[in-house]
């Protein structure tokens, strides 16, 4: 049975690329399930060094991050922003529904890096630039911008804050060249909205799972499994930070799970799978799909791995309807 309607997915992106780059890594994805998914993007509040070879296939872009180092501060900006974004009030995550949703595992030939993104905490190889954090609902101007038009944004930038890499990273397309062909334009940076799920890249996937946890901890009393979103959607992400700013990551053994179905793809040869696999304790078994694959540190592009990919997100929304 086919779904009867599309599901708005709020897409948040890794440290070091944009709203634009996630939109390339997600084309293969959105071309097969534009008939039920609908997925809006947006920038993270941080200008950011980008990633390896990344400007050279986007020369006009703006890099960003959801944080460069996760303090206290910079930690609830981020969790703000997206929270913004949701269009989250007090008390209105008790009036969401939330629907219900297994393991999946595939092991494919070959090892296809793809699009890489950078480490969360900036190593001497990527190093942190100046940070200037950009207000969301500055929407007078995101709301009139064309998706080509991103780079060109008047946003203040200091000193810095973009850099040049002369490496490649071969398997980005870029928009012009092809462009995604999957029902209407998904829009960026938009504006505040309500949605059904959350599909996230690296340094978003913790972003999306601290905002979860901080939703269950401070806003849940008397409706423990509710939650703004009904279900989410983790790439080759990693674990939150603690929102304290101790710079370390939560521990999914001290937290109540999050009870919203998920998918989770790691990659077998991504260096943070270890890291993935304890992400996805966060989030509870009977709600859970894992898909591991042998690729990188990148969201799926071969057609047999966004199969996979796309067969487990049908699954789960044909148990929301």
């Amino acid at each position: 049975m086919a779904s009867t309607r599309k599901y708005k997915l709020l897409a948040l992106h890794g440290k070091g690329t944009s709203a634009r780059i996630m939109k390339t890594q997600l084309k293969p994805i959105i071309d097969v399930l534009g008939d039920i998914l609908e997925i809006h993007y947006m920038d993270g509040g941080e200008v950011s060094a980008p990633y390896q070879g990344i400007e050279s296939m986007f020369p006009k872009e703006s890099f960003y991050a959801w944080y460069e180092k996760p303090t206290r501060v910079a930690l609830q900006a981020a969790h703000d922003r997206v929270a913004q974004r949701l269009a989250l009030r007090p008390g209105s995550i008790c009036k969401q529904q939330q629907g219900s949703s297994f393991d999946v595992a595939t092991d494919l030939g070959s090892n296809v890096l793809g699009v890489l993104t950078p480490p969360e905490i900036p190593t001497s190889a990527t190093r942190a630039s100046p940070t200037f954090s950009m207000p969301l609902c500055m929407s007078s101007i995101l709301q009139q911008q064309h998706i080509g038009d991103l780079g060109n944004l008047n946003v203040p930038r200091q000193a810095g804050a973009h850099r040049t890499f002369s490496h490649l990273i071969t398997g980005l397309d870029t928009p012009d060249s092809y462009p995604s062909t999957a029902g209407p334009r998904t829009p960026m940076d938009i504006g505040c909205d309500s949605y059904d799920g959350l599909i996230c890249f690296s340094q978003g996937c913790a972003v999306a799972t601290g905002l979860l946890l901080n939703e269950l901890a401070t806003k849940n009393v008397g409706c423990e499994k509710l939650l703004p979103v009904r279900f989410v959607i983790l790439i080759c992400g990693g674990r939150p930070f603690d929102r304290e700013g101790t710079m370390q990551r939560v521990d999914p053994m001290s937290v109540a799970s999050i009870a919203v179905p998920s998918i989770h793809v790691h990659g077998r040869a991504d260096p943070g799978l270890e890291e993935s696999r304890r992400l996805a304790a966060f989030y509870s078994d009977s709600e859970k799909q894992v898909v591991e694959l042998s690729v990188g540190h990148c969201p799926p592009r071969r057609t047999s791995d966004v199969g996979v990919l796309t067969d487990a997100i049908r699954r789960m929304v044909l148990k929301l309807d």
